[in-house]
């Protein structure tokens, strides 16, 4: 795994958008649950990985994946561990 040295372009664009008071508030008022399906499908894709893939690395089923990516289930912590260790990463979480 490589060491993260610079912001992706995902992180530059959210960055410059955030300057923006109306985004900026729009995104404070996501969802949890919105922002946890884009950020499993972003890490997902980023790994070149279908659904099916990460079904089989992550031991999560691929219809579970898909119910998730889709918004219609709220993942509990130890299936976004699962999911995270599939595509390769950490499950980390912060309080802000």
């Amino acid at each position: 795994m490589r060491a993260k040295t610079k912001k992706d372009d995902y992180e530059i664009l959210l960055e410059q958008e955030m300057k923006d008071p109306a985004f900026a508030e729009a995104w404070a008022e996501t969802s949890l649950e919105d922002q946890i399906k884009r950020i499993l499908i972003r890490a997902r894709l980023e790994g070149g990985l279908t659904q099916k893939e990460l079904a089989l690395r992550s031991g999560i089923r691929q219809s579970n994946i898909s119910r998730i990516e889709n918004g219609d289930c709220i993942p509990t912590l130890q299936t976004l561990n699962a999911i995270a260790k599939g595509t390769g990463k950490k499950l980390k979480i912060e309080l802000e």
